[in-house]
């Protein structure tokens, strides 16, 4: 089990949230919202010379270690000559030179690579106090607002144009955790659109999703830290295919990201010991809603015949009457069992 418990149109603005009433202290502050090196590196290919698109290329798409070695050796890997990665470094990335540049590569690594026990014995977990749904309300809030005004509004508008593409069906497929959100995602996406399809972390479905994969069908992959080997080889394989790639993840990114055709990095920092997916959820709820107003009338139609098949077999209380009267309320009574 290699992922961590409890597991884009521009992003509308979110309103401001009140200063946290008991400020985290240094042992247990969480993951800085700064963009990681891998995010950053994202942020910028699409205006990169081609030398530099190279030294990306290495960074992206090899071992998180590549970066620690020496500016040289880098810059062979890459085919480019040492001014091409001092540049790189400096420049496209923002660091002093290369030896911050290793720093700062060194403590993503580490934070990337932590396990869940030893990520929960860092934080110390406070007790239940006055301020404590407060205090946790507000440092929940801000990774969400964080992680929606984060997002890269050129990789949202890609990932709500593949989600409203209707000639193409949409397969959603997480992790040990992430497929909490993944059923959520594919829940309310039916929804509003037919031909989505959720496939569940064991290998004879995945087996059976890539059998049936057209080209330019459509998988939402959800990876996060530590990343799981089996999501990466079923998004491999879905892309050797011919699918586009929906990748949500978080601010360290999968290496599903380096063939991903629209990239959602989500905050996981928040007032929990590890890390939580209501940033990711979050995301997710904006770009179904991006996707309905894409679709317009074509939603609303599905969303429309799909309750009233769902009303056939789902059952609300109370049945057809007013919520006051008495008579309902005694039938309700009389139906439960005896203890």
């Amino acid at each position: 089990m290699n992922e961590m418990r409890h597991p884009s149109g521009d992003a509308p603005a979110a309103p401001q949230l009140p200063a946290a009433e008991e400020p985290a202290t240094a042992d247990e502050a969480p993951d800085s919202a700064e963009p990681r090196i891998a995010e950053r590196i994202h942020q910028r290919l699409g205006g990169l010379s081609p030398a530099e698109r190279r030294v990306a290329r290495v960074l992206l798409s090899g071992a998180p270690t590549a970066g620690l070695e020496s500016s040289a050796k880098l810059a062979d890997h890459a085919g480019v000559s040492g001014p091409t990665v001092s540049r790189f470094v400096t420049q496209v990335l923002g660091f002093r030179n290369y030896a911050d540049f290793q720093h700062a590569l060194r403590d993503e690594i580490r934070t990337r690579v932590a396990s869940p026990a030893e990520v929960y014995q860092r934080q110390r977990v406070r007790a239940a106090s006055a301020q404590f749904g407060n205090h946790n309300a507000v440092a929940l809030g801000e990774t969400v607002v964080a992680s929606i005004q984060g997002l890269d509004s050129a990789e949202f508008a890609r990932a709500t144009s593949l989600l409203a593409d209707l000639h193409h069906q949409v397969l959603g497929a997480g992790g040990a955790y992430s497929h909490l959100v993944v059923e959520y995602l594919v829940g309310v996406l039916r929804e509003i659109r037919p031909g989505v399809r959720l496939v569940p972390p064991i290998a004879s479905e995945r087996a059976a999703a890539l059998a049936d994969l057209g080209k330019k069908d459509v998988v939402c992959a959800f990876d996060f830290r530590r990343y799981e080997r089996d999501t990466l080889e079923f998004a491999v394989a879905a892309k050797q295919a011919g699918a586009r790639i929906i990748l949500f993840t978080d601010p360290w990114l999968s290496p599903i990201a380096d063939i991903a055709d629209a990239l959602l990095p989500a905050q996981v920092a928040g007032p929990l010991p590890f890390p939580s997916m209501a940033p990711t959820v979050a995301v997710a709820e904006v770009l179904v809603t991006a996707v309905a107003g894409a679709l317009g009338d074509a939603a609303r139609a599905h969303f429309e015949r799909f309750g009233g098949l769902a009303d056939r077999w789902i059952r609300f209380w109370p049945e057809g009457e007013a919520l006051g009267d008495s008579t309902n309320h005694r039938a309700v009574a009389d139906s439960r069992p005896s203890l």
